[in-house]
Formats: structure tokens, sequence, C-alpha cells
């Protein structure tokens, strides 16, 4: 949990989903943005160009293109805030070293502890970043007071298909969800955005930015008296989600 003596008073994150390099839409996206104050922006993954895509297809000319547009993502977002956390999507390349990786450590802004996990299963593609669901429960724990995931909890309206009625997030990420009493952000599932609580623990897809299902969406993540809270948003049609956690 936060402890209210370092964070303070009010605390707000933009929360960015899929990018894909999809510039048109995150510029539209950062000028929404730009109107709220912001301690930082996360980014949930799959940041870069599909010049990386399937990694078989991996060339120095393509990964060349690719790190340039996530170099470029990251630039527009600092545009915007002074501080830009992200983790790698299963798109990207897990070992990204520009500044604001927090995949498998802990960050701390404003006196909330930020902590990354990037990529995503338990499904497998042949991406660059993709792991087995044991895989991620081997992992430390991260004590934090936001999750900022790649993929989202399983069986979860976050990780619901479109076009046929199936859930495909991680359970592993679940489980660590149930077991937290902050925030949890996440994408991947570019159709799924919204906003639930697991336990104790307020979730957020942002959505994607970049194909399949693209659109200009975005999330503020709040954190308010020691209470956390969300808003998802659809800039095109004015839809607008929000939720405030709960405690039992």
């Amino acid at each position: 949990m936060t402890n209210p003596s370092r964070a303070h008073a009010t605390v707000q994150f933009g929360v960015v989903g899929d990018v894909h390099a999809n510039f048109a839409r995150l510029d539209r996206v950062l000028r929404r943005l730009a109107r709220e104050r912001l301690d930082a922006i996360l980014f949930v993954g799959d940041l870069g160009s599909h010049d990386l895509s399937y990694a078989r297809r991996r060339t120095p000319e393509r990964d060349a293109r690719y790190l340039a547009s996530v170099e470029e993502v990251l630039r527009r977002g600092r545009d915007v805030a002074e501080r830009v956390l992200y983790v790698p999507g299963n798109h990207d390349l897990p070992d990204l070293a520009f500044d604001g990786n927090v995949d498998a450590r802990v960050v701390e802004v404003a006196g909330v502890r930020v902590g990354g996990i990037g990529g995503a299963g338990p499904g497998r593609f042949g991406f660059a970043y993709e792991w087995e669901e044991e895989a991620i429960r081997a992992r430390a724990e991260l004590d934090c007071d936001v999750l900022l995931c790649h993929a989202p909890p399983a069986r979860t309206p976050l990780d619901r298909l479109a076009l046929r009625p199936e859930h495909v997030g991680s359970e592993a990420i679940r489980e660590r969800a149930e077991r937290h009493g902050g925030a949890l952000v996440c994408g991947h599932i570019h159709e799924a955005a919204g906003i639930v609580q697991l336990g104790a623990c307020l979730c957020v897809n942002a959505g994607g930015l970049g194909a399949p299902f693209e659109a200009d969406q975005v999330a503020l993540l709040r954190l308010e008296d020691g209470v956390w809270s969300a808003r998802h948003e659809e800039l095109a049609s004015g839809r607008v989600v929000e939720l405030v956690q709960t405690r039992g």
C-alpha cells in the first residue's frame, strides 16, 4: 500500500495503451493528456513499429527502424510529462534500454512506487517477448503501489476478445492483482479497454491505439487521500467510464 507520508496528496498518471507507432493517434491522445496535471505517463507496451513484429523476421535494418520508432514514442510522451515509465510489450524487445523501462523493477514517482511486468503470455505466437505463466510466478514480488503490466489479468472484461467469446489474459497476472492493494494498468487486448476491481486492486486496460481495433483512447489513474480512481475516455465518441476503488 502507498505510504501517505511519502505520496503527494494527489497523484495522477496518464495511461497510454498499445501505440504500435501510430503517431497520429498518439498525438491526439497526448494533446488530451496535456490538459491534465500529470506526475507521469505510463506506457503499457507495444510501443514501436511493426518492423520488429515476428522475431523470425528480424534484421539489423528492421531493428533500427523499430528502435527509432520506440524512441520517438517516448520523446513525444516526455513533451507532455516530465516522467515517462513503460514496460515492453510482446511486440517489443524485452531489453529496451531507453530511460523509463520498469520491467521487473520498481521506480518511485511522487511518492508512488510503480513496478513493471512486461511481455505477454500464455499464448505464444513468435513475437519478441512472450512467456509462460510459471515464469511470471517465479519472478520476485514487486513492492509497489501500481503494477504496470502489458498483459491483462485473466477472466475479466480486460482480456476478452471481440471476435470470439474467449478470455486470453494471464492467470499469473490475475494472481498478482488479487494479492495487490493498489492499482494495475495494462493493455495487450486492444478491444478490451475498461476498468474493473479484483479484490482490492483497481485494474485498467487503456486499450489500443494501434491496429487492430485501434481508437483514440486513454486512461487517467488518480490517487487521492489513499484511494485510487480511474477514468477511461474514447476521444471520438466522448464515451467515459469511471470507477473508484472500494475497500472490503
